[in-house]
């Protein structure tokens, strides 16, 4: 669909749009001022569901407009039982099911994420427990491999927590850390003074 009103996004990633274009799109025929307090009267709440703020001045008062929440954009828009009213109603309903598909993951999203991943790892971290007993039964673990080994399972736990700048990371990496440190001391015999936490 064609964009219909500009749309911004707000510093706390929210849809808004101009009071004002959209009483100029909704072809309203009262006045900015008195359609807007009619349309505020339905329990709209100022500075969650719109903010205040003021137009440029042309040499007078400067003209007051609001910045609209798309859900309140939609409800006035089904409030006008008109066809441009349904029309912008659907728009507002299309950007928001477009801006949700974009929508970086939450938090808990990225953490479950996260622990199916750590699940993953486990299993990769057998099938290398595997080829290195191995390799060690044939040839022995030096101190150097062991090393390589540790580091080669400390970027992979810094990659399935997101890097190291992630909540995730933070809240997770040494507990992860931990057992995956004492896993490989049981099983590889890899001395914990080569696994340093990241």
């Amino acid at each position: 669909m064609d964009q219909l009103i500009k749309i911004k996004i707000n510093e706390k990633s929210e849809q808004t749009v101009s009071g004002r274009d959209l009483h100029d799109f909704l072809g309203v025929k009262d006045k900015y001022s008195q359609w807007f307090n009619r349309m505020s009267d339905y329990g709209f709440i100022e500075g969650f569901d719109f903010i205040p703020i003021l137009g440029k001045s042309s040499g007078g008062r400067p003209k007051q407009n609001h910045q609209l929440k798309v859900g309140m954009a939609k409800e006035i828009s089904m409030i006008q039982r008109t066809e441009r009213g349904k029309l912008t109603r659907q728009y507002f309903i299309d950007c928001e099911g477009r801006l949700k598909q974009n929508l970086p993951m939450s938090l808990d999203e990225k953490i479950a994420t996260i622990a199916s991943g750590y699940g993953n790892m486990r299993q990769e971290i057998g099938n290398v427990k595997e080829k290195v007993e191995d390799l060690s039964e044939r040839f022995g673990l030096p101190a150097t491999n062991a090393a390589i080994l540790s580091n080669v399972r400390n970027g992979h736990i810094v990659h399935y927590l997101g890097g190291k700048d992630t909540r995730a990371y933070q809240k997770l990496s040494r507990k992860v850390f931990s057992e995956f440190g004492r896993d490989f001391k049981e099983n590889f015999e890899v001395p914990l003074v080569t696994m340093r936490f990241h």
